[in-house]
């Protein structure tokens, strides 16, 4: 497991860099991962990435597989300690 030393240096190469960090990263990364056209990051904070699906039934799916996109999403941004979801227009 990386130490906080190792994650907080990779986030601060990252974002020096200019790659990494800001709501359109995450919001694209979603993009990929999720490989859904009715889902959006609608807000980041405190760790929380809230998801907005544009269904009922689509919140059900993102639920079912909400470990491996927490997981996916983590990758690329390691500060990422919580994805949760909601009903809204994406």
């Amino acid at each position: 497991m990386d130490t906080i030393k190792n994650i907080v240096s990779e986030v601060i190469g990252r974002m020096s860099s200019g790659k990494g960090g800001s709501f359109q990263d995450i919001q694209t990364t979603w993009e990929k991962i999720s490989k859904d056209q009715g889902s959006r990051v609608a807000e980041f904070k405190d760790g929380c990435v809230v998801i907005s699906a544009d269904s009922s039934m689509r919140l059900i799916k993102l639920n079912l597989n909400r470990e491996i996109l927490l997981k996916e999403l983590q990758k690329e941004f390691p500060l990422i300690v919580k994805i949760s979801f909601k009903v809204g227009s994406p």
